[in-house]
């Protein structure tokens, strides 16, 4: 949807469609016989108030206001990296040691943002790819493409045409959760709900996922830029 990503789950049991926004993420309980198109048409109703369900649960976890200046601590799996802002040529982030340099022509925090996020990104495409061929044969399913993306309330999707998606602020996360992120996509190209089976495929290959599930829940409105 614009602004958010919804997590469908359907039941036999439910004769209305019923919405939810928990811990930031927009959850929606529907009858099987409403289709996909009627689903959307309700969402877009109703997108002022998952928005407004959203931003009032991120106020409730403020963070401190970034300045993109030398000196800030910036996640990256299990280490705190400290910015390094230099006046230069415009180039991409990069990582040295504890440092994450960002060159640019004048030090303005949107310009310096933007690399920062690119980097990001970079760092999102070539590990989730080695990551996902790491347990791809280990829940016995292949993707036929990854994607990196930019998600308010989610931190990964699986579409119908076996694509897998990821937000790039999952880089951000200990090492361990983003495994977890991972196997949980890849699961769902096997079973696209989360029922039961889909949950004994994920304990299966990984089999302390609640603590990452748990981590996300309490720490994940900290995986973010701004």
């Amino acid at each position: 949807m614009e602004g958010f990503s919804a997590s469908v789950t359907r039941t036999q049991r439910k004769r209305s469609v019923g919405f939810r926004v928990v811990d930031g993420e927009v959850f929606v309980l529907a009858p099987k016989a409403t289709s996909n198109a009627e689903l959307r048409l309700m969402l877009a109703a109703k997108q002022k108030w998952v928005l407004t369900k959203l931003a009032s649960q991120s106020e409730q976890h403020p963070l401190p206001v970034r300045q993109y200046v030398s000196g800030e601590q910036f996640s990256y799996f299990d280490d705190e990296l400290l910015l390094d802002v230099r006046r230069g040529a415009f180039k991409a982030c990069v990582f040295d040691s504890q440092y994450l340099i960002v060159t640019v022509p004048q030090a303005k925090p949107d310009w310096v943002r933007n690399a920062l996020e690119r980097w990001y990104r970079q760092q999102a495409q070539h590990h989730l790819e080695s990551r996902v061929a790491h347990f791809a044969p280990l829940v016995g399913a292949w993707p036929t493409a990854i994607q990196i993306k930019t998600y308010r309330a989610r931190w990964g999707s699986c579409n119908n045409h076996g694509q897998l998606q990821f937000n790039w602020k999952i880089m951000m996360a200990p090492s361990a959760v983003v495994d977890s992120v991972v196997v949980h996509e890849l699961c769902h190209l096997l079973h696209m709900h989360h029922g039961p089976e889909f949950w004994a495929q994920v304990k299966r290959v990984l089999p302390n996922y609640r603590d990452a599930k748990q981590w996300l829940k309490e720490k994940g409105y900290q995986l973010r830029l701004d």
